[in-house]
């Protein structure tokens, strides 16, 4: 029997602590496409178990760097304009900075509770954070990490999602089965969305019409158009995690856990299109839209599987640390 990864975050209980010392100069995914853009793209994966993130080059497929984080590492957020990786870390509790430049960690900003889900504004101005056990969410200065606002959001908050035009803020409340729409003006709820049992990754896609919440316990993915709030549900794969869409917004591609598999969605026919066999337990996935592939970070096999996007096929293996988890949005594209 595997075990059940919904459990893994349900540790010893936390205790309150603060912000420290930062130096700065951040399963949901937002594409972040340029068809003429030749630079060096590089996936950030956290390893759970052994408390670091392998750097993978996605044009060699190669690990280039392994960087030590806090302690358990899970959610992941990357800035091309700050040239930074923010790392949540559930059991140090707290925030690792990592210099992309460099791939060497610069700082870490202390939370309380359990920082699992991460998400940057479109600006990089804000980095929130989801915090599992205390049902919230953080709003972060990325410039002054020291000013913090806080919003009760939901149960067990997790995936989170900013929409492309910095107005909006997402939040899949997991055991309240439902997203938060948070106006990021005034950071309060506006809205709430019902969707399947247990949501947990969320992804958007490039336009920001189009919202996925990945449904843990029904199986199965709610697409929301987020004009009309018009709502469909496509069955998928055995505990379904997180997903990315295609930069074309016909194509989503969606980790199953319990199957080891990922199933790839045609949203216009609203079918099946294939599923692909990947590693052990797959869970955060994003997309490499220059080099056309997808990264599925599998937590039962320590390792990456990459997927040609063009062919849906799988394309290469690679080896990484323990319990890959790389939840949230981690291809960056080098300034």
């Amino acid at each position: 029997m595997k075990f059940k990864l919904t459990n893994l975050l349900k540790n010893p209980c936390y205790i309150p602590v603060f912000i420290t010392s930062i130096a700065l100069a951040a399963c949901q995914t937002n594409p972040q496409t340029n068809p003429t853009d030749q630079r060096n793209h590089y996936a950030y994966i956290t390893n759970q178990g052994d408390n670091t993130v392998s750097v993978i080059n996605t044009v060699t497929n190669k690990v280039a760097n392994t960087i030590k984080t806090g302690k358990a590492p899970v959610g992941v957020a990357v800035s091309s304009k700050l040239q930074l990786a923010f790392i949540s870390n559930v059991e140090s509790q707290e925030i690792s900075i990592i210099n992309t430049r460099n791939n060497q960690l610069t700082g870490s900003i202390k939370t309380k509770g359990s920082p699992v889900g991460l998400a940057l504004s479109a600006d990089s101005e804000t980095l929130y954070v989801a915090d599992w056990f205390d049902n919230r969410v953080l709003a972060i200065n990325t410039k002054q990490p020291e000013q913090i606002r806080e919003l009760s959001v939901g149960d067990a908050p997790a995936g989170l999602i900013v929409s492309p035009d910095n107005q909006w803020l997402y939040i899949a409340n997991r055991d309240s089965n439902d997203i938060a729409v948070v106006e990021t003006a005034s950071f309060s709820i506006k809205k709430r969305i019902p969707v399947g049992k247990h949501p947990f990754g969320l992804a958007m896609s490039k336009s920001g019409r189009l919202l996925a919440s990945v449904n843990v316990q029904d199986d199965t993915v709610t697409i929301i158009d987020t004009q009309t709030n018009q709502q469909q549900s496509m069955k998928v794969g055995y505990h379904p995690y997180c997903a990315a869409f295609s930069s074309d917004e016909i194509n989503l591609y969606v980790t199953n856990t319990q199957d080891d598999s990922v199933t790839v969605l045609d949203l216009s026919t609203q079918k099946v299109i294939t599923t692909i066999n990947v590693g052990s337990t797959p869970e955060g996935i994003a997309i490499d839209h220059v080099n056309q592939r997808a990264y599925v970070a599998n937590w039962g096999s320590n390792n990456v599987s990459v997927i040609d996007t063009k062919t849906k096929q799988l394309l290469t293996t690679i080896k990484t640390g323990d319990k890959s988890r790389a939840f949230g949005q981690f291809i960056l594209s080098q300034q």
